[in-house]
């Protein structure tokens, strides 16, 4: 399901389509609600000290700093008995056949020992975002990639476990684990198809490992992709908003998942669960904006986590698993820049 229609979003879908045909470098932020759509060209990103390192751009300001003290975070998760309420308000919609999987997403209060930019300059992940003055975010998940020949593909991430023999196994024999990851599969598969042929599953839930100060986690993922027309780069823009929320962080079916997480939640999740994306001028890579930390204007921190519900689940192990993803992870020792 595309994000509803404004000018705002008409407007960046066509400016990301026009530096595309002129194979100018950008770089996009687009919120989960689609209401703050923004997109910065090299000279943008430098004025606004934007930083981002994504595995076709190292930042070449973005690392540790030496003798900066570590950053560090201790957080309010939700309370129990106010995440089973919204857990069980979740549960009535899937028995009413609302949505048969649903992400739900809570924002704990955090102390944060250093700033946004220390967090950023010593977090290790795949994806690393820092707006200032807004959030930092450390993501692990591909939205989609799209090679200069177009080829699409994305990179769902769907269950998490404790990096352990017994979390391993745990995770991989789990009917709710599965029964989830093939429901994402099967959205994201759909969703690939509204612009691309010949859409397959060229990689069906293997592990990836994500180190963090506090231990590993290890979670299922899964490869989908397909071809896209060749002048795809004159139409990105369209395209994206076509493939956009994330299904991986919404849930299926798509439009009335985000209904009843509109009811739910309590606020817009904003760029929370949005997508951040590098255009080199030949290919594009872009990332889901999950595992942040938020500033709000009040001066206060956020650290927003969730996962997906199923009729399967049970609220104290989502809940645990909410609260096992407010973690940093931190570089242990990081390797020259």
């Amino acid at each position: 399901m595309p994000l509803a229609t404004s000018a705002a979003l008409f407007d960046w879908a066509e400016r990301v389509s026009a530096l595309a045909r002129a194979a100018t470098p950008f770089f996009l932020l687009i919120d989960f609600e689609g209401r703050r759509p923004r997109l910065f060209t090299a000279a943008d990103w430098e004025s606004r000290k934007l930083h981002f390192d994504f595995p076709a751009r190292q930042d070449p300001h973005g690392g540790e700093t030496s003798g900066t003290r570590p950053v560090h975070l201790t957080a309010q998760p939700p309370r129990p008995d106010a995440y089973r309420a919204a857990f069980e308000r979740v549960q009535a919609g899937l028995r009413r056949g609302d949505s048969f999987l649903t992400n739900l997403t809570f924002a704990s209060p955090v102390e944060l020992r250093g700033t946004l930019l220390q967090v950023y300059r010593q977090t290790e992940a795949k994806y690393r975002v820092h707006l200032p003055g807004e959030f930092t975010c450390f993501s692990p998940e591909t939205f989609v990639s799209i090679t200069a020949d177009g080829y699409l593909e994305t990179r769902p991430m769907k269950g998490t476990a404790a990096d352990t023999p017994a979390g391993r196994a745990a995770l991989l024999s789990s009917r709710k684990e599965i029964a989830e990851h093939a429901t994402i599969v099967d959205l994201l598969r759909n969703d690939l198809s509204q612009v691309a042929r010949r859409v397959r599953v060229t990689d069906y839930r293997y592990l990836r490992t994500i180190a963090s100060a506090r231990g590993g986690l290890v979670q299922t993922s899964s490869r989908i992709g397909g071809q896209l027309p060749e002048d795809w780069r004159a139409s990105l823009g369209q395209t994206l908003l076509r493939l956009l929320p994330a299904g991986s962080v919404s849930g299926a079916p798509k439009p009335a998942t985000l209904e009843l997480i509109h009811s739910v939640e309590q606020g817009p999740r904003g760029y929370y669960c949005g997508v951040a994306g590098y255009y080199d001028g030949h290919t594009l890579d872009s990332c889901v904006l999950i595992r942040m930390i938020v500033r709000r204007p009040t001066g206060a921190y956020y650290f927003h986590s969730g996962g997906g519900v199923t009729a399967l689940s049970d609220w104290r192990e989502e809940y645990d698993e909410l609260i096992s993803k407010i973690r940093l992870p931190l570089y242990l020792a990081r390797p020259p820049r």
